[in-house]
């Protein structure tokens, strides 16, 4: 038995997955596919940045991998809104997964290298067949907004009749940056990039038989954050349909750069809070440092900053930036004023999202300090869990605050602009992991949708088919209770229902109640007078 920290093979490779797991153009002309020459007859796809030639899984799944779907982001273009790319002349068969975005740590397996030269998409879909106009789901990967790449088993979730994308986006300082010595006021290059890769899919979609009118964004964690950063974002609008919105952290204090006033609440500390250049700014004086580096860091010099060194400089998780242009408030807040995209949502979490904690950056310290006077209050309401462990109280206490509070609170302020919205928690944890694993960590059900492990427990294996039925439903027609003749009813304004995933599956309305009105209570106060 491990204890907390020390992650089983199979924990350290859903981690894996979560840091893997994450207008430009006019649409193509026809004829939008052909058959190759040669034995393999494998189609050719025409698209708005090229011509690319699919592999064919065992199954009849085609997948496209490795599409560019804007210039590289490099040089005078770093730290620019991504460019439209140019299509190429010759077909590329698109069987590799391209680069992963500059990160820290090592990218996903099977992601050949990383590169700031980065911005490729991948396809899965199971015919090109123009009339078909399946559902389109474009899966954001997660990763602290550090790390990660598009690089997962997309036909896992194409194989049930829907198109499915995989994104890389720029990560760390080169994706989400302001500095005094950049004359933008633009900050959140990552979240431009996929906006971008909306773009590219709502005028390619009809090429790999997909809908470009019905196209759902889903991710986890960073990736569910960028869910809710894209339907807070005025640059998103009308790229996509509905959202699933999986461990998001949209209640979580972002800072904030010169052109976004930084609200102060009387009375409550912000914690980590603090300007967007600052925070930049020794982001910088770290890599120069490391670097050895000397002289002005004016805009040429920091254009030309390693960017490796730039990456390797994050301590902890990236935090997007509110910079009044791409994001013009922090998600929730924009939500509560019904400012969002109003589409349908599907939100929710894991019953012990706090298993991430030790990779967030953030100490038990820093969290009480941003909690300040009210961290003594949460704490009571934790205290079977601070008497088992005050190490797994503060963990539970983290992750409900920071994913599960954000579920709560998107989904209520959907609900309330007439937008179905239905809530899910995921409960399946081994008896024989409690209590230092007293429940489903965070990511496990991205591992869910993608994993394809037949050792998996049964239970663990019919869980993932249920979750991919039911998130297929939701692509397809807007309400995830399609995929069976389950009860699971959409939420009611003032009333959280959540769909319990574990064995057995069950509606409730008890799910920390009494926890999440606390954090509520203390959220709301962020809200601009």
């Amino acid at each position: 038995m491990r204890g907390i920290g020390q992650p089983s093979a199979r924990s350290r490779w859903i981690l894996g997955l979560l840091t893997a797991a994450t207008a430009l153009c006019t649409t193509a002309s026809e004829p939008i596919y052909a058959a190759a020459s040669g034995a393999s007859a494998e189609p050719i796809v025409r698209t708005t940045t090229g011509r690319y030639q699919a592999t064919a899984d065992s199954d009849g799944t085609l997948a496209f991998k490795g599409i560019r779907y804007a210039t590289a982001p490099v040089g005078a273009l770093r730290w620019q809104p991504p460019k439209a790319a140019p299509a190429t002349r010759e077909p590329t068969r698109a069987a590799a997964f391209g680069p992963a975005c500059l990160q820290t740590g090592a990218p996903s397996a099977g992601t050949p290298a990383t590169s700031e030269d980065c911005l490729f998409l991948n396809v899965w879909t199971s015919g090109l067949e123009r009339q078909a106009k399946r559902p389109v789901m474009v899966w954001i990967h997660g990763g602290g907004f550090r790390s990660g790449s598009g690089n997962i088993a997309g036909d896992r979730l194409a194989r049930y009749g829907v198109v499915v994308v995989s994104i890389n986006y720029r990560l760390g300082p080169l994706g989400f940056f302001a500095h005094p010595d950049l004359p933008s006021d633009i900050a959140n290059f990552g979240l431009l990039d996929m906006v971008a890769a909306l773009q590219w899919v709502k005028d390619n979609a009809r090429a790999f038989g997909g809908d470009p009118q019905n196209v759902t964004i889903f991710g986890v964690s960073a990736g569910g954050q960028a869910v809710a950063l894209l339907m807070a974002s005025p640059q998103a609008k009308g790229l996509f349909h509905k959202a699933i919105a999986q461990s998001a952290y949209a209640t979580w204090a972002l800072p904030r750069n010169r052109s976004a006033a930084l609200p102060a609440p009387k009375g409550q500390n912000l914690g980590p809070i603090e300007s967007a250049e600052a925070s930049c700014q020794r982001l910088v004086e770290r890599a120069r440092r490391d670097a050895r580096l000397t002289g002005p860091p004016n805009s040429p010099a920091l254009r030309s900053l390693d960017g490796q060194a730039l990456v390797d400089a994050v301590r902890g998780f990236q935090l997007p930036i509110v910079d009044a242009a791409t994001l013009p408030d922090e998600p929730a807040i924009v939500f509560l004023r019904g400012l969002h995209a109003r589409v349908p949502l599907l939100t929710g979490g894991n019953s012990y999202e706090g298993s991430v904690m030790p990779e967030s950056g953030i100490s038990t310290e820093d969290f009480s300090n941003m909690l300040g006077a009210d961290f003594a209050a949460l704490q009571r309401a934790y205290a079977s869990d601070f008497s088992v462990d005050p190490a797994l109280g503060v963990r539970r206490l983290f992750g409900d605050y920071r994913y599960l509070l954000s579920a709560s609170t998107l989904a209520h302020a959907n609900a309330r602009v007439g937008q179905g919205t239905w809530l899910y928690y995921v409960d399946l944890a081994a008896e024989q992991r409690r209590p230092q694993w007293p429940g489903t960590p965070h990511g496990y059900d991205s591992a869910l949708l993608f994993d394809s492990d037949t050792a998996a427990p049964e239970a663990t294996r019919q869980l993932g088919e249920r979750l991919r039925k039911h998130w297929v439903a939701f692509a397809r027609t807007g309400n995830p209770t399609a995929a069976s003749g389950m009860r699971w009813p959409a939420i009611e304004p003032d009333a959280l229902r959540w769909m319990v995933f574990g064995n057995p599956d069950v509606v409730r309305d008890d799910i920390l109640v009494e926890k999440l009105e606390l954090m509520s209570a203390r959220y709301r106060k962020r809200l601009p007078q």
